[in-house]
C-alpha cells in the first residue's frame, strides 16, 4: 500500500507544483522511488534484528557446550602431570552457522550467506557443520529419438562436412571480393584457388589410411573448389574457352569416380556425379545443342552403370536418375518441339534401358527392397516418369501412346520372364514387380487405342474383383495388381471424360461411370478390412487408402453432377443434402455389416455443415438460414447428425464424441439465433439492434433449459452429462459474456420504440444474460462440473463482474448519446466532458459498492478490487479530466470522486487478514 499512497501523493504534487502537462508522471515516479527507499530501509532493519538473534542463539549454544565440558576438564586437572591446554589462537576462521528454516529463507533472500567471526572460541570446540551427503544423480536415460537426431547432426564427421561447405562458400566469396577490388591479378587468384583445391585433394588422399571420413571430405572439398574455379574462369570472367572447361570438368568427373571406386567412398562418387551433371547447366549459354547435352548425359550414365557393376551404391543411381530426368524434363518443357522427336526419342529409350539395367543389377547383387526412396523410385517411379515424358512427345501421333504402352509392357514382361528362369529367390519380388508393370502397360494400350470411358470402368470393376480373389487366395500379387488397376482406370476415366456425359440427368455415362469407380474402391476397402488377418503387415494401411479413393470418386462425381444440373440458388442446399444422405448410408452400413472404418469419414458431416453455414453468411442473396429448401435441409441434417451420434459414438473416442455433441448443439443455436434475428428485424423494421438481440436471447434460453434439465438420465443427457451439464452451459455463458462485450458497440436505438435508460430492449437482454451467468456460477459452486470446477470462484465471479461493469459503462455512454446528443463513437465520447463526468461518478459509486460489500462480508479481494477501480478513477481525473478542470462536468467529476473517497476512507476500512472470507 505504501507504493500506492506515495505514488498518488507524488502524482498530485507533481501536477500542482511542477506546472506542466504530464508532470504528474514525474511526481508519481518520485513518489514510487521514495516508497522503494523506505521499503528497503525497513528490510535492512529487519535483517539486522535477525542477525542479532542469530548471534545470541550461537552464544547460548557455546555456553551450553562449555558447561557440558567442565566435568571432563576438572578430572583432567586432578590428574598428575596433566598437560597444559594450548592457547587459543588470536583469530578464528570464518564458519557458516547452521540456520533454522526461517533464517535459511532470510539468508537465501537477502544475503548470500551468514558468516560470523568467532574470536573467543577455540577452533577445536567449534567445528563447521557437516556437509550434506552428496546424492548421486540417477543414471541418464537411454537415448531417444531426439538424442538420435542430435547424434546424427552433431556426431561423426558433420563438423568436417559443414567446414567443407563453408570453405566452398568462402572461396566463392573470395573470388567475388577479389574481382570487385582488383587486389591481385585475376589469373593469379583463380590459379591459386585451383591449386588450393588440388592441395585439398592431395591432402585427403594422403590421410585416407588414418582418417578415412576426414580424408574423403577433404577430397570432395578439393574437387568442389576446382569445379567452382573452372566455372568462374569460364562463365564469369570468360578467361577459359567453354570447350576446354567442359573437357576438364568431364575429366574431374571421371577422376572422382575412379577415386570413389578405389576407396569405396560413395560420397565421393555422388559429389563427382553431381558436378558432372551440373557442369553443362553452369556453362550453358542457351545456344547449345540438345543432342550434345543428352550425349554427354549418356556418357555420365554409362559411367554410373560401370560403377554399379563394382559397387552397390543406391544413392548414386538415384542421383543420376533425378538429374537425368529432371534436367531432361526441364529442357522438354522449355524447348521441345515435334521436329525434335527423332533426336530425343533414342536418348529417352537409352536412359530407360540404363536405369532398368541398374535395377536388375542391384537385384542380382542383393535382394531389392522395393520401398523407400531409392528402390521405389528406380523400379516404379522410373517407368512412370519415362511414360509421362513419352506422352508429351507422341501425344500428337495416332496410336503413339498405345504403341508406347505395348512396347514398355513387352519389355517388362520379357524381362520378368527371363529373370524368373534364373529361379533366384532373392529376385522374386523384382520379378513380380516387373510382371505387374508389364501387365499394367499392356492393359493401358487398350484404352489408349480405343479411348473409351467404359473400358476404364470395366477395369475398375475388374480390379475390385482381383482384390477379392487375392484376399481369398492369399495372393498379394493379385491384390497389388487390383489396386494398381483401379487407380489407373480412375486416372484414365478422369482424363477421357472431359467432354463426355449425356443430356439426361443422373443416367449418363459420366455420373454412372464415376459412381461405379467409387463403389469399386469402397468394396475393396471393405474386403481388406474384413479379412485383415490374411494381409501382410504393410498392406493394412491400403484399406484406408482405398476407402479414401472410393469416397473421393463418390463425392466428386455427385458434386460435379449437382454443379452441372442445378442453379447457383439451389446448388449449396443440394450439395449439403448429398453429404447428409451419404453420411446416413455410412451409418446404416456401420450397423448392418459392421464396417468399422466408416465411423471416421462420418465425422466429417458436422464440420461440413459448419462450413456451409459460414459460406451462406457471405452470399449477398441469402438473408436467413431457413429460406427456400434450407427449411427442410437443416432439420434433416441435424436428425442425421443425431443418428450418427447414436449409432457411432461407441466407436469414437469419448473426447471426440463429446466434442461432436457440444459442437452440434452450438451450431444449431447459431442457426436459430440467426433466424430469430432475421424475424425480429422484419417485425420491428427499425434499427439493427433488433437482429443483434437474438444472439443474446436464444443462448440465454438455451442455458436456462440445460440447467433445468440437469439430472435427466435419458439419452443423451445421461450418457454425456459432462457435455450437456458441464461444457455446454460453460460455453454458453462464455458466449453470453462475449455478446455482452460486443454489445458495448451498439448504441441501443430501439426504433420504432423510444429510448428509455435501463428499460430499452438491449439493456433488458443484457441484464437477462448477466443474471443467467450469475445463476450458473451459483449452480456451479453447489454442484461443480468440468471445466468450471477447475477454475477458482474468483475467476468466475470476476468474469461476470467484468461483464456487468462493461454493461453499466456502455449504458451510461448510451444515455450520453441519446440525451446529450454525442455521437456514439469512441473518439467523440472520449472528447466529451459529460461522458467523462458520468463515468467518473459511475465508477466511483461502483468502487464504493465493492468496498462496502467487502467490509460487510469480510472479503479482502473484493475490497482491493474496489480500491483498484477507485485508483483508476483518480488517475483518470489527473490524466484526462485535469485538462478541462474549468468546465462544469470536470468539476463535478472531481467533487464526486473526492467525496466518494472520503466516504470510503471513513466507512469501509480494509477487512482484517484473519477473516473467514480470506481463509476461504
Amino acid at each position: 500500500m505504501i507504493y500506492i499512497v506515495l505514488g498518488l501523493i507524488g502524482a498530485v504534487a507533481g501536477s500542482f507544483y511542477l506546472y506542466g502537462r504530464g508532470d504528474f508522471l514525474l511526481g508519481g515516479t518520485i513518489g514510487l522511488l521514495a516508497a522503494a527507499a523506505i521499503n528497503q530501509r525497513n528490510r535492512m532493519l529487519a535483517l539486522e534484528k535477525r542477525l542479532k538473534a542469530v548471534e545470541m542463539q550461537r552464544s547460548e549454544q557455546t555456553s551450553d557446550a562449555g558447561i557440558a565440558q567442565s566435568a571432563p576438564e576438572a578430572r583432567a586437572a586432578d590428574a598428575p602431570n596433566a598437560p597444559a591446554k594450548p592457547e587459543t589462537p588470536a583469530t578464528a576462521p570464518f564458519v557458516k552457522l547452521p540456520l533454522d528454516a526461517k533464517q535459511e529463507s532470510l539468508a537465501a533472500d537477502d544475503i548470500p550467506s551468514l558468516e560470523i567471526e568467532l574470536a573467543d572460541a577455540p577452533p577445536d570446540d567449534i567445528q563447521p557443520p557437516k556437509k550434506p551427503p552428496i546424492v548421486e544423480s540417477p543414471e541418464p536415460p537411454s537415448p531417444g529419438l531426439g538424442d538420435s537426431i542430435r547424434g546424427f547432426l552433431f556426431g561423426g564427421n558433420l563438423m568436417v562436412r559443414v567446414g567443407v561447405v563453408v570453405l566452398l562458400f568462402g572461396f566463392a566469396f573470395l573470388v567475388k571480393y577479389a574481382a570487385a577490388r582488383d587486389m591481385v591479378p585475376l589469373e593469379i587468384r583463380l590459379a591459386a584457388a585451383f591449386v588450393a583445391g588440388i592441395g585439398l585433394l592431395i591432402l585427403g588422399w594422403r590421410l585416407r589410411g588414418s582418417r578415412f571420413g576426414y580424408a574423403v571430405a577433404l577430397q570432395g572439398g578439393g574437387i568442389g573448389v576446382m569445379y567452382l574455379t573452372l566455372f568462374a574462369a569460364a562463365r564469369l570472367f570468360h578467361m577459359v574457352p567453354l570447350t576446354l572447361t567442359f573437357g576438364v570438368m568431364v575429366g574431374l568427373v571421371v577422376f572422382s569416380g575412379m577415386l570413389a571406386v578405389l576407396q569405396n567412398a560413395a560420397s565421393m562418387a555422388v559429389l563427382g556425379a553431381a558436378g558432372g551433371f551440373m557442369a553443362p547447366v553452369l556453362l550453358s549459354t542457351g545456344t547449345g545443342s540438345h543432342v550434345m547435352l543428352f550425349a554427354y548425359y549418356a556418357v555420365l550414365n554409362a559411367g554410373i552403370c560401370g560403377i554399379a557393376w563394382f559397387r552397390a551404391w543406391r544413392w548414386l543411381n538415384l542421383l543420376g536418375f533425378v538429374f537425368t530426368f529432371g534436367i531432361g524434363s526441364a529442357w522438354g518443357l522449355e524447348y521441345y518441339r515435334p521436329r525434335h522427336f527423332a533426336t530425343t526419342e533414342p536418348f529417352l529409350v537409352l536412359f530407360f534401358l540404363f536405369y532398368l539395367f541398374m535395377a536388375v543389377l542391384f537385384a542380382l547383387r542383393q535382394p531389392p527392397r522395393l520401398k523407400g526412396y531409392v528402390d521405389g523410385t528406380l523400379v516404379f517411379g522410373m517407368p512412370l516418369v519415362v511414360f509421362s515424358l513419352q506422352v508429351g512427345m507422341v501425344k500428337n501421333m495416332e496410336f503413339g501412346l498405345a504403341l508406347s504402352a505395348v512396347a514398355m509392357g513387352l519389355v517388362y514382361t520379357g524381362l520378368a520372364t527371363a529373370l524368373w528362369r534364373r529361379r533366384h529367390a532373392e529376385i522374386g519380388p523384382l520379378v513380380e514387380a516387373f510382371l505387374a508393370l508389364g501387365v499394367i502397360f499392356g492393359s493401358l494400350a487398350i484404352p489408349l487405342a480405343l479411348s473409351g470411358s467404359w473400358t476404364a470402368v470395366a477395369w475398375s470393376l475388374e480390379g475390385a474383383g482381383l482384390v477379392w480373389i487375392g484376399v481369398r487366395q492369399r495372393r498379394w500379387t493379385a491384390r497389388g495388381f487390383g489396386f494398381l488397376l483401379q487407380i489407373g482406370s480412375g486416372v484414365l476415366f478422369f482424363m477421357g471424360t472431359g467432354s463426355g456425359g449425356g443430356n439426361a440427368a443422373v443416367i449418363d455415362s459420366r455420373l454412372l461411370g464415376g459412381i461405379l469407380i467409387g463403389l469399386s474402391g469402397l468394396f475393396s476397402a471393405w474386403i481388406l478390412e474384413r479379412w485383415q488377418d490374411r494381409l501382410h503387415r504393410i498392406e493394412r494401411p491400403i484399406a484406408a487408402l482405398m476407402l479414401t479413393w472410393g469416397l473421393l470418386w463418390w463425392f466428386g462425381t455427385g458434386l460435379h453432377e449437382i454443379d452441372r444440373r442445378l442453379s447457383r440458388r439451389h446448388e449449396l442446399s443440394a450439395a449439403l443434402a448429398f453429404f447428409g444422405v451419404s453420411a446416413l448410408a455410412m451409418g446404416f452400413l456401420y450397423r448392418r455389416i459392421d464396417w468399422k472404418m466408416l465411423r471416421w469419414p462420418a465425422l466429417g458431416l458436422l464440420p461440413i455443415m459448419g462450413a456451409f453455414a459460414a459460406a451462406l453468411t457471405h452470399r449477398h442473396n441469402f438473408r436467413h438460414p431457413f429460406q427456400d429448401w434450407w427449411l427442410i435441409v437443416w432439420p434433416v441434417l441435424f436428425a442425421i447428425h443425431l443418428f450418427l451420434l447414436r449409432c457411432m459414438e461407441v466407436g469414437w473416442k469419448d473426447k471426440i464424441a463429446q466434442v461432436w455433441h457440444v459442437a452440434g448443439v452450438l451450431l444449431a443455436l447459431a442457426l436459430v439465433s440467426w433466424e430469430a434475428g432475421w424475424l425480429l428485424d422484419r417485425l420491428a423494421a427499425g434499427a439493427p439492434v433488433w437482429s443483434f438481440l437474438a444472439w443474446g436471447a436464444v443462448p440465454s434460453l438455451a442455458a436456462v433449459a440445460l440447467m433445468r434439465l440437469r439430472g435427466r438420465t435419458a439419452w443423451p443427457f445421461g450418457q454425456w452429462a459432462a457435455a450437456y451439464h458441464g461444457w455446454l452451459p460453460f460455453l454458453l455463458v462464455v458466449w453470453l459474456l462475449a455478446w455482452t462485450v460486443a454489445a458495448t458497440v451498439q448504441n441501443g436505438d430501439p426504433r420504432p420504440l423510444p429510448y428509455l435508460p435501463l428499460l430499452n430492449p438491449l439493456d433488458i437482454v443484457q441484464v437477462i444474460a448477466l443474471l443467467v451467468a450469475c445463476f450458473w456460477v451459483l449452480r456451479t459452486a453447489k454442484e461443480p462440473t468440468a471445466p468450471a470446477a477447475e477454475l477458482p470462484a474468483t475467476v468466475l465471479w470476476g468474469a461476470v463482474a467484468t461483464g456487468g461493469f462493461l454493461w453499466l459503462t456502455a449504458s451510461v455512454a448510451r444515455c450520453v448519446h441519446h440525451f446529450g446528443e454525442i455521437a456514439y463513437q469512441g473518439h467523440a465520447l472520449f472528447h466529451s466532458d459529460l461522458f467523462h463526468a458520468a463515468i467518473s461518478v459511475l465508477w466511483g459509486l461502483l468502487s464504493l459498492g465493492c468496498m462496502v460489500t467487502a467490509n460487510r462480508f469480510k472479503q479482502r479481494a473484493l475490497w482491493f478490487a474496489g480500491a483498484g477501480l477507485l485508483a483508476v478513477v483518480v488517475v483518470k481525473l489527473f490524466v484526462v479530466d485535469l485538462s478541462g478542470s474549468g468546465t462544469v462536468s470536470r468539476i463535478v467529476s472531481f467533487l464526486a470522486v473526492g467525496g466518494l473517497m472520503l466516504v470510503v476512507g471513513y466507512f469501509t476500512p480494509l477487512p482484517p487478514l484473519q477473516s473467514k472470507g480470506e481463509e476461504s
